[in-house]
């Protein structure tokens, strides 16, 4: 907590006095006061035990008195705070009222965290010892999820066990209060699930047998845990959760995925949920409103049908409407526990009649209640399943659906890219329309499930190409920033989301018009028929570089050329002198002109098995794992029909593309396969650098879900130079130069 002079609002016991002279508190002051508008506006006394609670709240309303009673400066609120880190702490929050210290509620309920300023404000204006609870940041669901995650493993309790814990307390904290000392035990936890299950509205009593097994705490992993109960009570205390979990905010989702994401080992469990501000982005992808009919066959913990049902009750103008709205809701889960947690989820939001079930989407009951059923499908199939790959579950949504409602699934973007999926996409579109695909940040999910990921927007049951061959617009988008970025090892909020101008890019769209925001393009809807890629990546256009920009990458290929030189002892003794050499024989390059790769040079791939092959000797092994100009170190070659003796442009699986001034071997098979370009046009080194750049610039088309494999690159549109660039350099003696300068530097130190 910071002094006001450093932007800050709180002052010290021994800083008060010099800030507010006159308070009346004389010479026993509180441990802090909170400031806001250069005025008092909290007293917080603190304890070192957590049984000083009261004592320390009793305090804290004592010091507000005397300030209250001299008159110069009023104090409306009392904080009092006690215990320690190891123990957890308490939090209790007065406010004056009516000459009397009631304790500081919103929507019914007291707080029992140290209220924002924003809250503070409001219990101001409101002046009745109530306020607007203001939810937890992202940032503080990550660091409860990460305390209670390591309490849990140091109590030995099992990864596959520990949603149960979550979901017990989540439903016991909603229906009453738990104390957050020893007294907190299994049996109380058990027995608050048990009473307010059954005293649930419209679950049916099956159900509400089902809820309370998945939730009983009951085993040795669990009686372990039990002397740190009342600690993981107080951190979800913190959190606010007996008040937040009134509002309209998505409490156990959202903190059940930073729980999954950030702590410890809990990627044992193999589950990874969408984050729910995606589940929002998709939500008004589609369009909801309070007659629709949605459904989830991977629903987790309920994510994106809690973001239909907020839309849906928003739009609703009568009870009737809200209770229709209640029975059109569905989604299916196989894991018991996640099940319970997506029915406590929307049970949370008012919502006891969902129909959300623990079983699979292909039991055969299932699918004789949900086919043809429903306007809105939202779908995060599981990643990566052998026996129920994720395109079963998009057909299976997709016939959910009745003709002309809309799925919208967030699923690994290789389904989009890859020859195994071509003819599944060949026979989706013969049955619906695809509208849109929208690339996502390829650390949406991170920490875990690395894959790169896209979201589809589809209309069931209209095949994409009409009787007389027409096809529709499809809209293409590449989301770069959703309003999160890694940094130390965690997704934080940032700012510049593109997500609200894609929403308005989409929308133009559907009206007719043109897309609005960069990133954002519609293609003509025949280029997606035969199995042909749906990625963004292959469709939408290279952005204008800056002079800046173009500058910059030209430089990065140089300075990979020379790193790698200086790296590679002996690597400036093999290369080419005079290079690019034979091009005299070459036509002459048309300058300022656009067209694909393949139309300025020739593409092959490489004819070297895996680097392990190979002996040291002088040549650079090329492969697509290495930063140095992709150089992995220095071989002899098994035979001399794998090197490529006049050099030539290397691309990488992932489509880096580097200029290499000397004979090399490339790998030329696998998952690291590198493709090498060799001029079709006579080309200085200047000019093959500017190609490389070019090349580098579109880096954003490939990954690990769509590689740089040959057909791939042909299709590259490039622009050659505007004019002649330096053909009197010679790269070799630039080379040498450098080494040997670096190398009398070196001795020197």
């Amino acid at each position: 907590m910071d002094h006001p002079d450093r932007g800050g609002h709180a002052l010290e016991e021994q800083e008060i006095e010099a800030h507010f002279p006159d308070s009346g508190l004389g010479l026993e002051r509180p441990d802090f006061v909170l400031t806001y508008s250069g005025r008092i506006c909290a007293v917080v006394e603190c304890k070192n035990s957590l049984a000083q609670l009261e004592q320390a709240i009793q305090e804290a309303c004592e010091y507000s008195d005397a300030i209250n009673s001299h008159g110069v400066y009023a104090s409306h609120l009392a904080i009092g705070i006690a215990g320690e880190e190891s123990h957890g702490f308490g939090v209790k929050v007065r406010f004056r009222h009516d000459g009397a210290w009631l304790p500081l509620t919103s929507n019914g309920y007291e707080l029992t965290a140290v209220p924002t300023l924003r809250e503070i404000e409001l219990a101001d204006i409101a002046g009745n010892a109530t306020t607007e609870i203001e939810p937890p940041s992202v940032t503080e669901f990550i660091d409860a999820a990460i305390l209670i995650s390591e309490i849990l493993r140091h109590a030995r309790v099992e990864a596959p066990l520990r949603p149960r814990v979550i979901g017990a307390l989540a439903m016991c904290l909603y229906h009453t209060d738990l104390p957050s000392t020893s007294h907190c035990t299994l049996a109380l936890i058990n027995i608050g699930v048990n009473d307010a299950i059954n005293d649930a509205l419209g679950l049916n009593p099956e159900k509400k047998l089902r809820l309370i097994e998945a939730l009983r705490l009951l085993g040795g992993d669990y009686e372990r845990l039990e002397p740190s109960l009342g600690r993981i009570v107080d951190i979800l205390k913190q959190l606010n959760i007996r008040p937040v979990l009134q509002t309209d905010t998505d409490f156990l989702g959202i903190f059940y995925e930073a729980f999954l994401r950030y702590g410890y080992d809990n990627n044992a469990l193999g589950i990874v949920f969408t984050p729910r501000h995606m589940t929002n982005f998709c939500a008004d992808l589609v369009g909801i409103s309070p007659i629709d009919k949605v459904i989830d066959l991977a629903s987790g913990t309920g994510g994106f049908l809690v973001a239909a049902f907020d839309r849906m009750l928003s739009g609703a103008r009568s009870n009737a409407e809200i209770a229709r709205i209640k029975d059109n809701i569905y989604g299916f889960d196989t894991n018991p526990t996640i099940w319970a947690l997506a029915t406590l989820n929307m049970f949370f939001r008012g919502d006891g009649k969902s129909h959300l079930e623990n079983k699979s989407c292909f039991d055969a009951d299932v699918i004789a209640m949900t086919t043809g059923r429903f306007t809105r499908a939202f779908l995060n199939p599981p990643f990566s399943q052998d026996d129920e790959p994720e395109r079963n579950f998009i057909d299976r949504s997709m016939a959910s659906l009745e003709p002309g409602g809309l799925l919208c699934v967030v699923v690994k973007a290789g389904i989009f890219a890859d020859d195994d999926n071509a003819q599944w996409r060949a026979n989706f579109t013969r049955e619906h329309t695809v509208m849109a695909v929208i690339s996502l940040p390829d650390d949406l999910f991170y920490p875990h499930a690395a894959a790169p990921t896209s979201t589809l927007i589809a209309k069931a049951h209209i095949p994409h190409s009409t009787g007389s061959g027409t096809c529709p617009l499809v809209f293409m988008g590449r989301i770069v920033n959703d309003g999160f970025a890694k940094l130390k090892k965690r997704r934080i909020q940032v700012e510049g989301s593109q997500l609200p101008e894609f929403l308005e890019s989409f929308s133009s769209f559907l009206a007719g018009n043109e897309c609005t925001c960069p990133g954002t393009e519609s293609i003509e809807g025949h280029n997606l028929l035969s199995g042909n890629e749906w990625a963004p990546e292959n469709w939408l256009s290279q952005s204008f570089l800056s002079p800046e920009e173009t500058s910059s990458s030209l430089i990065d290929v140089r300075s990979s050329i020379l790193r790698a030189a200086i790296a590679h002892q002996g690597l400036n003794t093999v290369a080419i002198d005079q290079y690019p050499t034979g091009r005299e024989s070459l036509p002459r390059l048309n300058y300022n002109f656009q067209s694909t790769l393949d139309f300025f040079f020739t593409i092959s791939g490489g004819r070297s098995s895996g680097e392990k092959n190979y002996e040291e000797g002088p040549f650079p092994y090329i492969s697509s794992g290495d930063p140095l100009n992709s150089i992995v170190r220095l071989v002899e070659a098994n035979n001399d029909s794998e090197v490529f003796s006049n050099g030539g442009l290397t691309v990488t699986a992932f489509g880096l593309c580097c200029v290499q001034p000397w004979p090399f071997l490339a790998r030329g098979n696998g998952g690291s396969a590198v493709r090498v370009l060799v001029p079709r046009y006579s080309m200085s080194f200047s000019e093959l650098v500017w190609f490389a750049s070019q090349i580098n610039v579109q880096r954003w088309r490939f990954g690990y879900s769509r590689m740089a494999i040959a057909g791939r690159i042909r299709r590259l549109v490039v622009r050659s130079p505007e004019a002649v660039m330096g053909f009197n350099a010679n790269v070799s003696d630039d080379i040498d130069e450098l080494v040997n300068a670096f190398i009398k530097a070196s001795e020197t130190i």
